[in-house]
């Protein structure tokens, strides 16, 4: 059955994970804070360390430049002694919109290469330097020119996933959400420990701390855009995607992602729910490199080589 037909037997539905909870600004506020917990240091260290290991050993890596500016340059790690495009995953970096580059955030390109897997990390400006609006039209762009000289980065255009971590997760998603011809080529969409809807962001912390104003989170929210598409029938054209958290995140952090899951299950998407034991906001990143990781897992079926065209 058409989407269109099956939404027209069914009236819109509420999301039952869309609002917080009745916290104040300063409650709501500390529940977004990744940066106060001695767990979180560490783990956040871990991950830097392992991005440093990758580039030391140098696996693959390559450094593309597109053009000049924060945003026109890749790195590039591919498998070993691979002799063809290679099945890839173009990573968004987190970092709260303003700070790292791929340098700091190729913690998952050692597991990746080991696996088959090139990984590409993307780079944008900062928020500070550009806006939020900007900032998403910049993920877009870097996205497209990936697929655009895929072959040149020794990576297969008919076998790729994206994904991304923290405000990377954000990122991700609000550029899948366009309608531009990239979103097609991607076969799996992992985001991982993400702010869908910005709003309790703007609405407890200052605009000139956060970086965005009110109408910006409600603009570059991609969850109220798919609540938008849903009170209208209309299906977003999106990959199965594995929306993942750490079962213990803030409960803010988890709540956002059943409202996307919830959200994205709802229109007709195919989307999965991953809530990782044992894990906060970095460590649930450490959780891709494990033996028998259930998110590397989703992107290697997702890419799987006998789906390429190349």
């Amino acid at each position: 059955m058409e989407f269109a037909a099956a939404a027209a037997m069914h009236a819109f539905a509420p999301n039952p994970f869309i609002e917080p909870p009745p916290l104040s600004d300063a409650e709501l506020a500390a529940q977004y804070d990744n940066n106060s917990a001695a767990r979180n240091a560490h783990d956040l260290a871990a991950l830097r360390a392992l991005s440093a290991d990758a580039f030391a050993h140098r696996i693959g890596h390559a450094t593309h430049r597109f053009s000049a500016g924060d945003e026109g340059w890749v790195d590039v790690f591919l498998p070993p002694g691979a002799t063809g495009p290679a099945p890839a995953m173009v990573f968004v970096h987190g970092g709260r919109w303003r700070l790292n580059t791929s340098r700091e955030t190729a913690f998952w390109a050692e597991a990746c290469v080991r696996h088959g897997m090139a990984w590409v990390g993307i780079n944008f400006a900062a928020l500070g330097q550009a806006r939020l609006p900007a900032i998403v039209a910049q993920v877009d762009a870097a996205i497209a020119m990936v697929v655009t000289h895929a072959r040149a980065l020794g990576i297969d255009s008919a076998a790729l996933s994206l994904a991304g971590h923290s405000s990377g997760a954000h990122l991700a998603l609000s550029a899948a959400m366009s309608v531009q011809p990239w979103v097609g080529r991607m076969r799996a969409l992992l985001l991982l420990g993400g702010m869908y809807d910005l709003r309790p962001l703007a609405r407890s912390m200052a605009p000139v701390t956060l970086g965005f104003t009110p109408e910006e989170a409600v603009t570059c929210s991609p969850l109220l855009t798919l609540e938008a598409l849903a009170e209208d029938a209309q299906r977003p054209t999106l990959p199965p995607v594995l929306v993942a958290v750490g079962d213990e995140e803030s409960p803010e952090f988890i709540r956002q992602a059943q409202a996307l899951h919830w959200r994205l299950h709802n229109l007709g998407v195919d989307s999965r729910l991953l809530r990782i034991e044992g894990r906060a906001h970095f460590d649930a990143a450490l959780e891709f490199n494990a033996a028998h990781s259930q998110m590397r897992v989703f992107v290697a079926r997702g890419i799987a080589p006998s789906q390429s065209a190349a």
